[in-house]
C-alpha cells in the first residue's frame, strides 16, 4: 500500500478517491480537447475513443491493475500536457508505459480543480497479496504530491497565497499607484516609443497585463498582435480599457495564468515574437513573478524571439546614518514620549532584526559604492538560477564620524537592450555611472543606441530626489554586528543570498555576509513575504 492510506477501509476490491468536492456533481473536461461538459468518467472515456481515436478507458483499466493510484493521476496529466487538439493523440502518444509516467512532476496538476484526478479510483484493482484496500483522503493526496516535488511550485499547495496575491492586484489603488510612478511606466513607454519598428506587425505577448497599459503602448507603437494575459480580476477592467481606447481590434485580454492549457491554445505555443512584462518585485524577485515570465517565455517565444525588459542588475551598499535608522525604526519617536521612555514598544516598524523593510534612502546615507551582485539575462536565466549566493564588494569613500554599519540596502537597475547588444555593453555603462548618474542620463543619453534603461536605487534626478514604488529593500545590521567605525578608503567585501522562503513561495530570505578589516564575518538573515 502507498503511504497515502488511511485508517478507514473501503469495501470491496476497490481504492476510491474521496470526493473533494464532497460529492456535489461535477463535470470533467476531455484530455484533448475543450470539451467540458462531459458528466461521468464513461462520458470521457467514450469521446476520447470515438472523437479522438484514444482507447482511454483501456489505458485506465491497464494502470490500474498495478494498484498504484499515483499512476494515474499522472496519466491525467501526462495527457493534458501533450494530447494537444491539434495533433494525433494515437501517433503522438503511444504507447504509454509505466516508464513514460515515472516524473513526480506529472503529480503538478495541468487543470485547475481538474475532476478527473480524483475520479478514476473504481479502475484501481487490489493485487492478490495486497491487505485490504483503504480509502484515501483528497488532503493526503495533495500532502503527498507536496511532499513528493520538493522544489515544483505546486498551486494546491500554495493555492491560498496564490489567491490573495491576485486578489490584491484586483482594486484600482495599486494601479493607480503603479501608473503615477513616472520612473517605471515612462522607463517602459519611453523604450517601446524608441524602438517601435522592433514592434511594427509583431506578436507581442504582455504578462501580468494589469490593466492594459503596456500592452496599449505597445498596440500605439504598431503591433500586429497583443496578448494582455492577467489572473486577476483587473482583467475585466482592462477588456474594457481596451475597448474604449479603441483598440480591441488588436489587444486581446485573457483572464488566467500563461500556464493553463487554456490560456496556451488561445495563443498557440512559440508564435509571441515579443513578450514583456513588468513582474518585478520589492527587492526585485519578491512575489516570484519572474518564474511565471518565464515559464510564459518557453512555452510561447519563438525562436530568436525577443524579451523585455531583457536585463536586470542587483546591487547592494552600506548604510551608515545613525539618526535617519532611529527614525525608521521608531526607536526616536518611543524614546521620548512626552518625557517618558517607551522604549519597549520597539521594534515598531518593518526595519526590525527579522524583516526586509522597503524605504528611501538617503543619497547622503551611503557612504560605499555600490556594488552590483547579481545580472539576470531573462532571455537565459532558468527559474532554478533565482536562488543563489553572489559576491560583493564596496569602497568607503565617505567617512562621516564615528558611524558604523546600521544597514544594507538593494536596489535594481532595469535595462531594455536592443537586439544584437552584448552583456558586456551594458555592464561597462552600469559601472561608469552606478551610483552617481541621474536616472534621465541612464536611461536616454548615456545608453544611447544600445537601448534605454531605468534605476529603483537612491539617485537623484538634478535637484529633485525622484522615488520609486519599489523604494529599496533596507536589512537593518544589529548591534553585534555593526563592527568598527568606519575609515575612508576601506574595502568591505561579502556574499549575499536569494532564496525562495519554504512559507511562502511568493517570498524571499536574503542574507548577507560581510567582513570589515580584520574583523570576524558576520552574517543577518531576513525576510520579505
Amino acid at each position: 500500500m502507498s503511504d497515502l492510506d488511511s485508517d478507514s477501509s473501503s469495501e470491496g476490491d476497490y481504492i476510491e478517491l474521496e470526493d473533494r468536492k464532497d460529492y456535489e456533481e461535477e463535470t470533467f473536461q476531455c484530455p484533448f480537447c475543450e470539451s467540458n461538459a462531459l458528466h461521468t468518467v464513461q462520458e470521457v472515456f467514450n469521446h476520447s475513443l470515438y472523437e479522438h481515436g484514444y482507447d482511454f478507458e483501456k489505458q485506465v483499466v491497464e494502470l490500474g491493475k498495478s494498484g498504484d493510484e499515483l499512476s494515474l493521476i499522472r496519466l491525467v496529466n501526462y495527457l493534458r500536457l501533450h494530447g494537444l487538439s491539434n495533433v494525433d493523440p494515437v501517433a503522438k502518444l503511444l504507447p504509454i508505459t509505466h516508464a513514460s509516467l515515472e516524473d513526480d512532476k506529472l503529480l503538478r496538476p495541468v487543470l485547475e480543480d481538474d475532476a478527473l484526478l480524483h475520479s478514476l479510483g473504481d479502475y484501481i484493482t487490489s493485487g492478490p497479496d495486497q491487505e485490504e484496500e483503504k480509502t484515501i483522503d483528497y488532503q493526503q493526496y495533495e500532502d503527498f504530491v507536496a511532499s513528493r516535488l520538493q522544489g515544483v511550485n505546486i498551486e494546491e499547495k500554495a493555492g491560498e497565497r496564490d489567491r490573495s496575491y491576485f486578489d490584491s492586484y484586483k482594486a484600482a489603488g495599486i494601479h493607480r499607484e503603479m501608473i503615477s510612478d513616472t520612473v517605471r511606466t515612462e522607463g517602459y513607454k519611453n523604450f517601446i516609443e524608441k524602438y517601435a519598428h522592433l514592434f511594427k506587425d509583431k506578436t507581442v505577448l504582455d504578462v501580468g497585463c494589469g490593466t492594459g497599459i503596456l500592452s496599449l503602448f505597445c498596440a500605439r507603437a504598431g503591433a500586429g498582435k497583443v496578448y494582455a494575459v492577467d489572473n486577476s480580476d483587473i482583467a475585466k477592467k482592462a477588456k474594457m480599457i481596451v475597448a474604449a481606447n479603441k483598440y480591441d481590434h488588436i489587444v486581446e485580454v485573457i483572464q488566467g495564468k500563461v500556464e493553463e492549457r487554456d490560456v496556451r491554445r488561445r495563443i498557440g505555443e512559440k508564435s509571441v515574437d515579443i513578450i514583456i512584462s513588468e513582474w518585478m518585485g520589492y527587492g526585485l524577485l519578491f512575489e516570484g513573478m519572474l518564474d511565471s515570465v518565464l515559464v510564459a517565455r518557453d512555452i510561447y517565444l519563438k525562436s530568436g524571439g525577443l524579451i523585455y525588459p531583457s536585463h536586470m542588475t542587483l546591487l547592494i551598499a552600506p548604510v551608515t546614518d545613525s539618526e535617519w535608522i532611529a527614525e525608521q525604526t521608531g526607536e526616536a519617536f518611543w524614546k521620548d514620549v512626552y518625557g517618558f521612555d517607551f522604549s519597549g514598544m520597539n521594534p515598531s516598524t518593518a526595519l526590525n532584526d527579522r524583516d526586509i523593510a522597503v524605504l528611501d534612502v538617503p543619497m547622503k546615507s551611503i557612504p560605499g559604492t555600490p556594488s552590483i551582485f547579481k545580472v539576470l539575462d531573462i532571455a537565459k536565466v532558468t527559474v532554478q538560477e533565482l536562488d543563489f549566493t553572489a559576491p560583493f564588494s564596496s569602497d568607503i569613500f565617505s567617512q562621516q564620524g564615528e558611524e558604523v554599519l546600521h544597514a544594507w540596502t538593494i536596489w535594481f537597475d532595469t535595462y531594455f537592450l536592443s537586439p544584437g547588444n552584448s552583456i558586456s555593453e551594458l555592464l561597462s555603462i552600469a559601472g561608469e555611472y552606478l551610483g552617481r548618474a541621474t536616472i534621465d542620463e541612464v536611461h536616454i543619453e548615456k545608453l544611447g543606441p544600445i537601448g534605454t534603461g531605468f534605476s529603483t536605487g537612491p539617485v537623484y534626478l538634478t535637484e529633485q530626489y525622484l522615488t520609486t514604488h519599489w523604494h529599496q529593500a533596507v536589512l537593518l545590521v544589529d548591534e553585534k554586528n555593526r563592527g568598527k567605525a568606519f575609515t575612508k578608503g576601506e574595502k568591505i567585501t561579502g556574499t549575499v543570498t536569494y532564496k525562495k522562503t519554504s512559507r511562502d513561495v511568493r517570498g524571499i530570505d536574503v542574507e548577507i555576509t560581510w567582513a570589515q578589516g580584520d574583523e570576524d564575518e558576520k552574517k543577518i538573515l531576513r525576510t520579505i513575504d
